[in-house]
């Protein structure tokens, strides 16, 4: 039996955040093997952890929605978000990368899901 790569789940300090990681988590078991999962969060220095004024209450929402998913929650401080969570990638062996999808105002974000695809051209990206 060969070991499956993992599945990691990128995050923002949003409630709408749950539904990607219950994605990430019916994708980790789809081939009737638990994959590992993986529930990332990225932040520039200097900039708050979460899009929340009660940062700790937030981060323990991920903490606790990573948790019920059996998954393992990073929260990186970087200089590059896509370059940090592409070295996250490749650091834990992953195939597979769930992203949300750039909403009304998601220039932004979508630039970011090109940037880290091109970053990451042998990982497979569902975006929800």
């Amino acid at each position: 039996m060969s070991e499956q790569k993992g599945i990691m789940v990128c995050v923002t300090g949003q409630r709408s955040c749950e539904r990607l990681i219950m994605h990430g988590l019916k994708r980790s078991t789809e081939d009737g093997e638990k994959r590992p999962l993986f529930i990332v969060h990225s932040v520039l220095n200097g900039q708050r952890f979460m899009n929340s004024r009660d940062e700790a209450d937030a981060i323990d929402y991920l903490f606790t929605c990573a948790q019920y998913a059996g998954a393992e929650l990073t929260i990186l401080r970087c200089d590059n978000v896509e370059q940090s969570l592409a070295d996250f990638a490749h650091e834990h062996d992953v195939g597979l990368i769930v992203l949300g999808a750039p909403g009304e105002k998601g220039e932004h974000n979508g630039r970011f899901g090109r940037s880290l695809k091109e970053l990451l051209p042998e990982i497979e990206f569902d975006v929800r």
